[in-house]
């Protein structure tokens, strides 16, 4: 299969008043489609700055970042912004819904920065993704009426509206219990069984368990990149039929 993403040789420096902090070394890495990785190691190693990169919300000090065949490490912002909403799918640890909005006017959001007209059609898709999270009874709350495992499965449903070619996901059960954490992963779990892509940073080794591969970073390079032969998610998706 192709790589979804290819990293070469990727280097990050933030300039802070005289120091230059080296946030990433010289990174590379590629991903496979139908991959899930988990990005792991201590603060300050660079898997958050590794992950804003891949998720196009800044851009590298040199080296390149093909997703799919497009190098889009030297894109403007408007054409950064296109990758994001038609081929990037986001699921954060804070979640961030829209507080005024429903389960099915959230999933709808990232379909508005792409210019398309809500239709009957789209609506119909959001309503599916909703029943897919199993939030199909849930379809006219609003967040403050959910709980955070709900609210996360909001987040998928909606990273998912735009049937995009990777997920990121950035410490997706971080405010969760350990029991509303095992049904998130299992359901990412499932939409990787299904074909996703995804890419999530977790500092949480039960969570890397569900991945098929753990990359760890530390000081800005890959200090290892191990293939998961047992993820938890296959394990799981099995004893679950």
């Amino acid at each position: 299969m192709p790589g979804v993403v290819r990293i070469l040789d990727l280097v990050k420096n933030y300039e802070l008043e005289a120091v230059t902090v080296r946030a990433l070394r010289g990174v590379s890495l590629t991903v496979d489609e139908g991959d899930f990785l988990a990005l792991m190691g201590p603060s300050g190693s660079g898997k958050s700055t590794l992950l804003n990169l891949l998720g196009c919300l800044d851009r590298p000090t040199s080296g390149n970042y093909y997703l799919g065949e497009e190098d889009v490490s030297e894109m403007e912002d408007d054409q950064l912004s296109e990758i994001r909403s038609k081929y990037l799918g986001f699921v954060f640890q804070s979640y961030n819904l829209l507080a005024q909005y429903t389960v099915v006017e959230n999933i709808e959001v990232p379909l508005l920065y792409q210019d398309r007209r809500l239709s009957e059609e789209t609506q119909r898709r959001c309503v599916e993704l909703a029943e897919l999270v199993g939030l199909g009874d849930r379809l006219d709350h609003r967040p403050m009426q959910l709980s955070g495992g709900q609210q996360q499965r909001v987040a998928i449903a909606r990273a998912l509206v735009n049937d995009p070619h990777l997920i990121l996901a950035d410490e997706p059960t971080g405010n969760l219990d350990s029991r509303t954490s095992d049904e998130i992963m299992h359901l990412l779990a499932k939409l990787n069984q299904a074909g996703k892509t995804i890419i999530m940073v977790t500092h949480e080794t039960d969570i890397a368990a569900w991945a098929r591969r753990v990359v760890r970073m530390r000081d800005g390079h890959i200090e290892s990149d191990e293939p998961n032969p047992h993820p938890n998610g296959h394990i799981a998706l099995v004893t679950r039929h």
